[in-house]
């Protein structure tokens, strides 16, 4: 049975309601997960979500409307049940880090899971170390970081196998159980991957041993308090085979598929070389089809069977599905049939203008199919156009910045078979390097070319490869060491090194549910050769420094509120910041290594000017009077050596690339602190340790220029009517510049609904038929156009709002209330507003409000005067309402209310609402009477009676979303 979450906002201390009626309990927000260990754990029990901004305070989180406790986090996910069950949680998770850490663990809703008695091993992955049922050697090399094994049969149930024949995948799961569960009597929970392997064929030390239904590694299982300095009070589970009853989660599977590089380019300048030629063809093909309906919507169509990775059975099985559904009129089972395998969120980005669902996908696929089938005619609609005008801008975004290019990605497990530099991929020829690379991708260390081995770590209990896995090495320092002593010893030659880094640590691998992107090295001979340069010893990033997860206990054991934890744990921002930095800084330092090896001398010239002249101004910036700013040590030196180079009054050749390898090792250098950063900043839902934001924003100031691609290209309107600028010589920017070569604005052109009245002609319908489409399109339209205001609001205006009511009874909305931190406004009673204009330059395309409330609070006063100070932003909605002014004052006004922040869940519940309105309309109907039922619907889409009397709302092209939801 799943849980039901409802939604409340800690500041506010009170439910959010999708409607904005504090008083209808019907509206509250809710979310529903399945096959928790939440669920496990805590049977019967109610739990609630927690919603919070930057802005929030570890005492807002002591609320709740219901008196319910904060019992775990993730991230900014708060999730909150009754006092009772923290005497459980505390027992699961005693260091309180722990609660946030793995709160994920808790909460991630699993596909499949079984509450079965099984014997499971558990092994030290460290030595192998098992209890006495296997050699050591043996049971180490079946295990790693969080990397295990599961019997067949117990595989076939937990993932729902029916049919002998169906192929076996690697499990990423959950696992855990109670103290009455077993012979192990502490609570225990934990995560990591299983193999399918024949475990009674294993070697036991007795042959008459218990046999083994799942091996797991010590490292899979989470919640001790090692670091207690008051010494443990939940030791980790001995090594050893236990019989106990397991709660166990099938959370994902192993599944070929493909991952983009794009992350990859600005690390390797002259890899480019690889891609440019292919992009450019895909940038001219799209410009020859973009204003031909048809063909793009055949491209629509490929592309999305391609992500999708249908087979040619399942193209054919869908073309049989859709001239059926002609054929018969029932169209509600274009819905029924969803592909089996999910999105990559890796490959498509979600596109924030249009929220679509899975379903919504899908439909709009079959609908284009099947006019493509067809005469066409749907391709001229507004909606269809819109759809394909999506299409192609993503297209024309995703060919500037490479995110066409792809590796085939699939998850990853060790095998003691293979050393440091090899990797086995079954579906790849042996012998042959291969390109791998991990998401995130930091810097080049990050790309390794491994020789591809076979080993039969590969292979399922038939002995065929397991879908979508990937075998890597995982051997450490000490191993790698120990295997040249022994050649040494034997005095055979060899060119081993014991590496600065092994595989696994410049990937960051572990093993539960990690996925890497492999390719062919042949394939990219420039990229290869490369990453082999780059990551010699003496060109290669320093390795990124990983610290020890720091602990939140205090020296006499005590440790903080549960609640300044997680407000520490919920920082979401530094990640992505850190990593636009590296990236940028890195676009940067390759530009210097294209301008080095391609540049003339007028280029280089040019570009030290540049430089020099930045280097200038931080100079000045030191030695100022007013407000000095102190350059590091660190890059002094080398900013002072590059001016002077440059004030140089021979410039040679030999003297303009000796500047720019100066300045591109500041950069090298630059990327080395922000990766070390990124890790802290990683690990800070685990740690106590914090990024230092400070030195990043003081390294930036030392860039001469902007990176702007990584920034406008999740612009709504990039590539709309004009394409990415690119001003440098970095390889995205170049890859950019070479699609604005191709890029123009689409043509596409719709015909206006009411042109397409006769689209059911013939297909008779009732007057009752009409009338009940025509009140389903009333209430889909009301909550889809207030689903869709309140998206775009969300957009532009974050954290709570305040709800002013004037003298007069106006009501105005006073938005972005934590962007201003006015703290008096949450205990407000009374207010004197002015209303002021924001500059024109102050404002953006994410922060377009126009006027600005400055208030005084509950008489506040300062030096005997009135004090006003800057509250919020009027919504849009309040200045077309009441035709609001700069310079319009009122006084005595009464807080009504303040709203909670508008949430993407939000949006979408109402979305759903909608589109559910909508699919309860046909699904009204006998199938017999649906086409009837659709040819009303389409009736009074196309043909109100508003528009028939104007000529003028007759010529609107309007999508019409009810008839194509119905």
């Amino acid at each position: 049975m799943p849980l039901t979450f409802k939604h409340f906002d800690t500041r506010l201390n009170q439910w959010i309601h999708t409607d904005g009626d504090l008083n209808n309990p019907d509206s509250i927000l809710t979310e529903k997960l399945e096959n928790t260990l939440l669920e496990f754990f805590f049977p019967d029990k109610e739990f609630s979500f927690g919603q919070m901004d930057e802005k929030t305070t570890s005492e807002d989180l002591k609320n709740h409307p219901e008196g319910q406790v904060l019992l775990f986090s993730s991230k900014t996910r708060l999730v909150y049940g009754p006092p009772e069950c923290l005497e459980t949680v505390e027992k699961l998770c005693p260091d309180r880090k722990d609660r946030g850490a793995y709160g994920s663990i808790f909460l991630g809703s699993c596909k499949n899971a079984l509450l079965e008695n099984v014997n499971i091993l558990i092994v030290d992955d460290a030595n192998g170390e098992n209890g006495g049922i296997l050699k050591n050697e043996d049971a180490w090399k079946l295990v790693g970081d969080c990397y295990g094994q599961i019997a067949p049969t117990l595989y076939k149930k937990l993932a729902q196998i029916e049919k002998e024949s169906e192929a076996y995948h690697i499990l990423q799961h959950r696992i855990g159980w109670r103290p009455q569960d077993g012979q192990d009597t502490e609570y225990r929970f934990g995560k990591g991957t299983l193999r399918p392997h024949k475990l009674d064929d294993l070697p036991y030390i007795n042959s008459t041993s218990t046999k083994i239904d799942i091996i797991i590694p010590i490292s899979s299982f989470k919640g001790t308090d090692k670091d207690n300095p008051n010494g443990t009070i939940k030791p980790q589970i001995k090594p050893g085979l236990y019989n106990q009853t397991i709660w166990i989660g099938e959370k994902e599977r192993s599944r070929k598929s493909s991952t983009a590089i794009s992350q990859l380019l600005a690390s390797f300048p002259q890899g480019i070389k690889d891609f440019a030629e292919q992009l450019e063809a895909q940038a001219l093909s799209l410009a020859q089809i973009q204003n031909d309906p048809r063909q793009l919507a055949q491209k629509y169509c490929e592309k999305y069977e391609k992500r999708k990775q249908f087979t040619q059975e399942q193209k054919e099985q869908i073309t049989q599905e859709i001239i059926q559904t002609a054929a018969d009129g029932n169209f509600e089972s274009m819905l029924s049939t969803a592909a089996d395998n999910e999105l990559d969120s890796e490959i498509v980005e979600i596109d924030e203008e249009n929220p679509k669902s899975e379903r919504d996908d899908l439909f709009m696929y079959k609908l284009i199919k099947a006019d493509l089938m067809g005469h066409a005619q749907l391709l001229e609609t507004e909606k269809v156009k819109q759809e394909l005008s999506r299409f192609l801008q993503n297209e024309w975004r995703d060919i500037a910045i490479g995110k066409t290019l792809t590796f085939d990605r699939g998850m990853i497990i060790p095998s003691k078979e293979l050393k440091n530099g090899e990797i086995s991929v079954s579906w790849l020829p042996e012998g042959e390097k291969v390109l791998n690379f991990r998401s995130p991708f930091l810097n080049s260390n990050g790309l390794c070319v491994s020789l591809n081995k076979h080993v039969e770590d590969f292979l399922d209990p038939n002995g065929n490869p397991i879908k979508g896995a990937i075998v890597v090495n995982d051997e450490t320092h000490s191993r790698i060491q120990a295997r040249i002593k022994v050649l040494e010893d034997q005095l055979i030659a060899h060119n081993e090194i014991d590496p600065a880094e092994t595989e696994s640590e410049r990937q960051g691998r572990d093993f539960d549910g990690d996925c890497i992107g492999v390719e062919l090295a042949k394939k990219y001979p420039n990229l290869t050769a490369e990453a082999e340069r780059r990551n010699l010893p003496e060109n290669a990033y320093a390795p990124t420094v990983k610290e020890q997860k720091k602990s939140f206990y205090r020296e006499d054991g005590s440790q903080p509120e549960f609640e300044e934890i997680a407000i520490f744990m919920s920082d979401g921002i530094s990640v992505g910041v850190i990593n636009n930095h590296v990236t940028a800084v890195e676009a940067l330092e390759s530009e210097i290594d294209l301008l080095i090896a391609h540049g003339t001398f007028e280029e280089k010239s040019k570009y030290l000017d540049k430089v020099s002249s930045h280097y200038k101004q931080i100079f000045a910036q030191e030695n100022s009077e007013r407000n000095p700013k102190p350059i590091r040590e660190t890059y002094r030196d080398r900013m002072q050596e590059i001016v002077e180079l440059a004030s140089a009054q021979n410039r040679t050749e030999s003297l303009l690339n000796q500047a720019l390898t100066i300045n591109r090792n500041l950069y090298h250098s630059i990327i080395e602190e922000g990766c070390y950063q990124n890790q802290i900043a990683v690990d800070m839902f685990k740690s106590a340790r914090a990024p230092d934001m400070e030195i990043l924003r003081e390294n930036k100031r030392y860039l001469y220029r902007d990176v702007n691609y990584i920034k406008d290209k999740k612009a709504p309107t990039a590539y709309l009517n004009k394409g990415i600028e690119s001003p440098g010589y970095s390889p995205v920017e170049l890859l950019i510049s070479q699609a604005n070569k191709y890029f123009q604005a689409s043509q596409l052109e719709s015909r206006p609904i009411v042109q397409f009245a006769d689209l059911f002609k013939g297909i008779e319908f009732t007057p009752q038929q009409k009338y009940e489409a025509i009140l389903a399109k009333d209430e889909f339209d009301r909550k889809f156009n207030e689903a869709t205001r309140m998206e775009q609001r969300r957009k532009i205006e974050t954290g709570p709002y305040a709800i002013v009511q004037t003298q007069s009874g106006t009501r105005l909305e006073i938005t972005n209330l934590t962007r201003y931190e006015q703290p008096r406004i949450w205990h407000a009673k009374h207010l004197n507003i002015e209303l002021k204009e924001i500059p024109e330059r102050l404002r953006s395309q994410t922060q377009p409000h126009t006027l600005l409330a400055v208030a005084q609070i509950d008489g506040e006063m300062e030096n005997g005067q009135p004090l006003y100070r800057d509250l919020g932003t009027i919504s849009q909605q309040s200045i077309i309402d009441h035709n609001l002014k700069a310079g319009m004052k009122t006084e005595a006004a009464t807080l009504v209310e303040i709203k909670p922040e508008l949430r993407k869940s939000q949006t979408k519940v109402l979305f759903q609402q909608a589109y559910e309105d909508a699919k309860k309309y046909g699904n009204q109907y006998p199938i017999e009477q649906r086409l009837a039922a659709a040819a009303a619907a389409w009736d009074v889409s196309a043909t109100r009676q508003d528009e028939v009397e104007n000529k003028k709302y007759a010529e609107a092209k309007k999508v019409s979303n009810f008839v194509f939801a119905a």
